[in-house]
This record gives C-alpha cells, sequence and structure tokens, in this order.
C-alpha cells in the first residue's frame, strides 16, 4: 500500500502561492493557500484598492499572491500576503518596455491634488502633471482659484488618459505621465498642416475675459481674441460658447508656435452689407442696446 505524502512549502517572503477566498473581515480578507497549507491574509487597504481596480474577491475567487511575511494584527498573528505586490513586478515590467519602445498607452487617475492626477497601479504610483495635460484636458482658471482648479481636476477623476512616460523612478516605484507627449504626433502632423486663411473644425477647451481658447483636433490650441468672436460688442463671453462645444474657426496668424484664431472672420462683414443696403440720408429704425462716456 502506497502513500502519498504532503510536503509543507516553505512560508518565507517572496513565495509564490495560489488558493481562494474563504472570508472578509474587518483586517482584510483570509485566502486558503497552498490547497489548505496555511491561510493567508490581504490586508483591507489593499483590498479596498484591488476591488476598485476591477479585482475580483468574493468568496470562492481564486487568486495568486505573494508572501510577505508574518506580521501582527490587532494582537493576533497573520500570514500577511499580496496581490498587487506580485502584480508589480509585471506592471513595472510593461511600464519600462513602454519607455523603451516610446508608446503610449491608457491610464485611469484615481486621486487628485493641485499638482495634477495620480494614478494608483497595484501600488505603483503614477502622476500626470498639471503642464503635461492636454488642452482640452488642463484646469483653465483665471484667477488662480485653487479651489476651481483642484474642482476641475476632481472631475477628470475615472477618465481614460492615453499618456506617455517621461521618467521613471524604479526604486521608488512612481512614475510621470505625459498626455502632451502622447499627442505629438498628432500635434506635429495638425501644425504642419495649419495655414493662415484656412478654415478647421474645432472645439472650445477654455474660456477667460479676453476670449476663447479652441483646440483643433483635440491636441493643438489657439485662442480667438475677444475681438475676433463677434462683430458686434461682446460683454459676456460666456453667450458664445461653452467648455466642449463645437465651433468653426480661421487661422488668421501664426507666430512662433502662438495660433491666433477667429469666428466672425468666417462670416461676411455686416458693415458691408449694410453699405450695400443703405445710403447717406436714408431714414431707419434702430433700437438703443446701451450707453457709454462718448454716446
Amino acid at each position: 500500500m502506497s502513500t502519498t505524502t504532503f510536503e509543507m512549502p516553505a512560508i518565507k517572503a517572496g513565495l509564490l502561492v495560489s488558493g481562494k477566498v474563504i472570508k472578509k473581515g474587518d483586517y482584510g480578507i483570509l485566502v486558503d493557500c497552498s490547497e489548505g497549507a496555511f491561510t493567508g491574509l490581504i490586508l483591507a487597504k489593499e483590498v479596498k484598492n484591488l476591488e476598485r481596480n476591477g479585482e475580483n474577491l468574493s468568496i470562492g475567487s481564486e487568486l495568486e499572491a505573494e508572501m510577505l511575511g508574518p506580521d501582527v494584527i490587532s494582537d493576533e498573528w497573520y500570514y500577511v500576503i499580496s496581490i498587487s505586490k506580485l502584480k508589480q513586478k509585471d506592471i513595472l515590467k510593461m511600464i519600462i518596455n513602454q519607455k523603451e519602445r516610446d508608446e503610449a498607452f491608457t491610464v485611469i487617475p484615481t486621486e487628485a491634488n493641485l499638482g495634477g492626477l495620480l494614478i494608483d497601479m497595484h501600488g505603483i504610483k503614477g502622476f500626470i502633471p498639471l503642464s503635461q495635460l492636454s488642452p482640452v484636458n488642463y484646469p483653465r482658471v483665471e484667477d488662480g482659484n485653487q479651489d476651481a482648479i483642484f474642482d476641475k481636476l476632481i472631475n477628470l477623476i475615472g477618465k481614460e488618459f492615453k499618456v506617455r512616460i517621461i521618467t521613471i523612478d524604479e526604486d521608488a516605484k512612481r512614475v510621470i505621465f505625459s498626455e502632451r507627449e502622447a499627442m505629438k504626433e498628432e500635434r506635429d502632423e495638425i501644425m504642419k498642416g495649419l495655414a493662415v486663411g484656412n478654415i478647421y473644425d474645432g472645439t472650445i477647451s477654455g474660456l477667460s475675459s479676453y476670449g476663447l481658447f479652441v483646440t483643433i483636433g483635440g491636441c493643438v490650441e489657439g485662442l480667438v481674441h475677444i475681438s475676433e468672436i463677434t462683430y458686434g460688442h461682446v460683454d459676456n463671453i460666456d453667450k458664445f460658447g461653452n467648455v466642449g462645444d463645437k465651433t468653426k474657426v480661421k487661422v488668421i496668424s501664426l507666430d512662433d508656435g502662438k495660433i491666433s484664431l477667429s469666428i466672425k472672420k468666417i462670416k461676411e462683414d455686416p458693415w458691408s452689407i449694410i453699405a450695400s443696403k443703405f445710403t447717406e440720408g436714408d431714414v431707419i429704425q434702430g433700437e438703443i442696446i446701451r450707453f457709454v462716456p462718448y454716446g
């Protein structure tokens, strides 16, 4: 009669284990590891991050993790294991490969601060600085109000961002991303085709007291000065569009990367129409619209 022997795995840091979720508790989730050899604990903070990233950790779910070691949690000993620790190696390897190939890829911000957007990739920290956001996503606030800037950044959490890697700190597990750099090919292609006098489809990306910011192709931004919005008087920029609105614009100047646009020059000058319809001495009906110091 033969007997089957079971060899107990050496429970030490770095051990790769497979297991099944058996219980959820205040301190995290308990996992039956290595076919009942021992019970591992994934800490609550990690569980929250994993579930936020779409990881299935319901009772009975099978998983792979890395042993961190024994630890005391609320006066009790646990074998602490980590899925994120295991995933970090693959994520870091992928990020390094993307940097070497200079390829863009997609990330999703999980937090924001006044400096930009933060991305948590299973413990590897990513960051998109304000200066590296595309014109469409840049939180343009004219008076520099920090609360308003933060509110705009908060609204970008959970949105997909196409980015390129600027720098990697492997030891600190930190990565700096750039949305602007991810668009460099599109931006260069659009800039090559831009010409004074041409009309383009654009999207309003910002409002200011001195005009409208409009992006062409989502990555090249120009300014429609308040004097180029309409032939009439502009007393309220908000009346002429909101962020995200589509508009046609005409390029009127290209000066060392600075793009000046016009909306009114797409239309016929109403003064030329008036000149063809009326002559000196005609009596016409009019409406008073405002008073100014000079008339």
